[in-house]
């Protein structure tokens, strides 16, 4: 054992350079896989956990415009029978309100609540943190507008609804699982029991609503359930509004970033263990090439190659002991700031936790993850003959080509130079091109990221339809209203578009968008699979939900509203971001069917060039018709609003693929070129004598790895345009996204290329500095 420890310590003060290069790369890695760990297995499921001490229970149904007859009686037919529990609080409901939120508006279903709310003993409301000394004319906001709305206690914050804007000084935030994030679809606003008083006082014969919380018994499926209790409340009450949400399907909105950041922060992980792997295979075989008159010199005198094994085992596995440890210490404390980005739009509290799993895996996988490398790139220690190894391991000559001949060459002396380098030095360059390659792939999606969510955002994938405004009016004004926006020159395509739940079959509900002609739809890139529907028994569903269901383009499927149904045919698949792909899209005509449009309210679109031209239209309209405006939402600020938190996530991870990236790249190419220099020092030195500069020398060996590096980054850009859709496509299924066609400019990636080019040859330089060291007498006298 004392002879394993001292060829240990002479192993480490001869490979300074190499142990410390490799050594950062391992506290990397490690920090890389406990922050990916702690992402999947402590925050993502801090919703899920929230849900579970708040009592989420398996769903909510919420009423609205008409609540009158559901008093206990009837509540406990429609729910007392299925479930275990059920809990209801009234409140005033307001449809589809535009409310401010970050840099715009949010669009969602408002709840406006007294201070009953938090008393509701399912789907709980909890208070996170509060200012006491606001007595009056408060409000209670749901947590995420603290964390990505930058809202502050004390800070004044007003919304309009039914025409009048109300304004409240903000004296806390509150955690809530199904109306606390603007990916719900729900928010929901608690205010002093005075204030609600005056405007239920106003509102309740419009806005009157039931919320009522639910957890099913064992053996009821809660798909049915939805469907059933809707299709009861619509046969107790036509003229109500109403939906059913299951509470996993709330959960999932939620975690919607937090699970791209853990998925992103696996694949950047996966490829860096990839890109470590390589360089310890290197830099073992180098050390053997770099110290083969040691290794026979021992052998000569008694070492085994056990022995000089063994040294290496204990010298690579206690660098990834040690570094595991402080890469792990690193992740735990990264993780504040990436609990930012998740819980910004979660809207959960969230502070991270000790797990051992997320802590065990990363210390234990990579130290034997390094053992096994070792272990196999050390074997050849034992075909070590002594006095081959005495005269530099060249027991004859190589008879390699020369294939740059410096008498034949076209190029400049340098660059011919720097040429036979690259050919002898053909290993190491071709790792480089593999390890640049998968450096840019995460550029790539790291650029489409921040191209399709914060510069240019992706409207088609992310609403179902775009406009420059939208403005809902009760039925006694939907005529007149509809005469004057289509009268005015400055707006353009108005068009009818309701959206209604409905069920598919006794299996599952739809979101279903109805429009009066569908010609006139802007996003029809929604389609991305057959056509949109133009008849009467015509209907486009999610592309997921045809999947789930086994349905395809040509099948006919039954859609039901209350006692009415009708058979559709299936033209064509549709996809956004939203609703878990559980959408359809129909004509109006074709609803007729089913829906009854005779009182219903009507809610038209129309296309604006900017937000100060949709803004002034909408107040106008509110001039006008302003008793008769149920909502009015401006389309610009709705996604300026909702994009808030995925502009923070996208920018950070642009920011942190290129550090990444600019990190590994200087590592390898210092571990690459020290290896390198070593192995050519006599080459570099006869280069001295013969009265070539340092600075030559050191040119010739940063160009030797250029070629690789930017053929790597046109071959691999190339390769990254052709995959990275289908890449997001893994991830954005679960959230309804059948076929990605994210944007990726090329300007962007150009721009990455030049970044990854310019900063390895800087770095290339920068290690080649060692090449000064050099002399030729050093060198002809063995030195």
């Amino acid at each position: 054992m004392n002879k394993i420890l001292l060829l240990t310590k002479s192993n480490l003060r001869k490979n300074k350079g190499t142990s410390i290069g490799l050594f950062l790369m391992m506290i990397i890695s490690t920090m890389l896989i406990g922050i990916s760990l702690l992402l999947f297995l402590d925050a993502y499921p801090t919703a899920f956990r929230e849900a579970d001490r708040l009592e989420a229970g398996d769903g909510y149904s919420y009423i609205f415009g008409s609540t009158e007859g559901f008093d206990k009686e009837c509540l406990d037919r429609l729910y007392g029978e299925a479930s275990k529990a059920y809990d209801y609080v009234d409140c005033l409901g307001y449809s589809g309100k535009s409310i401010t939120f970050g840099d715009g508006n949010v669009s969602v279903e408002l709840l406006l609540c007294d201070m009953r709310a938090l008393d509701k003993k399912m789907n709980r409301t909890e208070i996170v943190t509060e200012d006491e000394s606001i007595t009056e004319e408060y409000i209670y906001l749901p947590y995420q507008f603290y964390t990505g709305g930058g809202y502050r206690t004390g800070d004044s914050y007003s919304f309009e609804v039914l025409g009048a804007e109300y304004t409240f000084t903000i004296k806390g935030f509150t955690n809530t699982t199904c109306f606390g994030c603007n990916n719900t679809g729900v928010y929901e606003f608690v205010i002093d029991n005075d204030s609600f008083a005056k405007i239920y006082d106003k509102d309740h014969e419009y806005a009157d609503a039931k919320v009522i919380s639910f957890k099913l018994r064992d053996d009821v499926k809660a798909s049915k359930f939805k469907i059933k209790v809707g299709n009861e409340i619509v046969k107790c009450s036509p003229d109500s509004v109403t939906a059913t949400h299951l509470t996993e399907d709330m959960i999932a909105n939620k975690t919607f970033i937090s699970l791209i950041i853990a998925v992103s922060f696996l694949v950047i992980t996966s490829i860096l263990v990839v890109v470590v792997t390589m360089m310890l295979v290197n830099s073992i075989n180098n050390y053997i090439r770099e110290n083969l008159k040691t290794i026979g010199a021992l052998k000569a005198i008694g070492y085994t190659s056990r022995n000089i094994r063994g040294s290496m085992y204990l010298m690579f596995g206690g660098l990834a002991i040690i570094a595991s440890l402080i890469g792990e210490v690193l992740a735990y404390t990264a993780m504040p700031v990436m609990a930012k980005l998740v819980v910004s739009q979660m809207g959960v509290p969230y502070t991270p936790a000790y797990n051992m799993t997320a802590t065990i895996i990363p210390i234990v996988s990579l130290v034997i993850f390094i053992m096994f490398f070792t272990f196999c790139s050390t074997r050849s220690i034992g075909k070590v003959e002594p006095i081959v190894a005495l005269r530099d391991g060249t027991p004859n000559h190589n008879f390699r080509k020369n294939r740059i001949r410096l008498d034949k060459s076209h190029m400049g002396l340098d660059a011919s130079l720097a040429m036979k380098t690259l050919f002898c030095n053909m290993k190491q360059n071709i790792i480089t091109f593999f390890v640049t390659g998968l450096l840019v792939f995460i550029c790539v999606v790291g650029i489409m990221m921040y191209e399709n969510f914060n510069r240019h955002p992706k409207l088609d994938i992310l609403a179902f339809e775009t406009c420059g405004g939208i403005i809902t009016v009760d039925n006694e004004t939907r005529d007149e209203a509809y005469e004057y926006l289509t009268g005015r020159n400055d707006i353009s395509n108005v068009r009818e578009m309701t959206s209604l739940y409905v069920n598919y079959e006794d299996e599952d509900r739809l979101i279903v968008n109805i429009m009066d002609d569908i010609s006139k739809m802007n996003n029809k890139q929604v389609c991305y699979k057959g056509r949109l529907p133009e008849y009467d028994n015509e209907i486009a569903v999610g592309g997921k939900f045809a999947k789930i269901y086994g349905l395809e383009i040509g099948d006919e499927i039954k859609m039901v509203m209350g006692d009415e149904s009708y058979k559709y045919i299936i033209t064509g698949l549709v996809q956004t971001c939203n609703n878990n792909g559980r959408e359809a899209i129909m004509t109006k005509e074709a609803a007729k069917h089913i829906i009854d449009f005779t009182y219903m309210p009507g809610t038209y679109w129309f296309n604006a060039d900017n937000k100060e031209e949709a803004q002034k239209v909408l107040d106008e309209f509110r001039q006008k018709y302003h008793d008769h405006i149920v909502s009015d939402q401006n389309f610009f600020e709705v996604i300026e609003g909702s994009m808030t938190t995925f502009k923070g996530v996208a920018t950070l991870m642009l920011i942190i693929v290129f550090v990444i990236s600019a990190a590994v790249i200087t590592l390898i190419l210092y571990l690459l070129i020290k290896s390198l220099i070593f192995s050519k020092r006599k080459d570099y030195g006869i280069y001295k004598a013969l009265g070539y500069t340092s600075n030559s020398l050191i040119l010739q060996t940063a160009i030797s790895f250029m070629p690789s590096i930017i053929v790597s980054v046109i071959v691999f850009s190339l390769i990254s345009f052709k995959t990275a859709n289908a890449y997001m496509s893994l991830i954005m299924f679960s959230f309804g996204l059948m076929k990605c066609n994210f944007s990726i400019p090329v300007t962007g990636v150009v721009i990455m290329g030049v970044f990854l080019i310019v900063i390895s040859f800087a770095m290339a330089i920068l290690q080649s500095r060692k090449i000064r060291k050099i002399e030729a007498y050093n060198m002809l006298i063995g030195e």
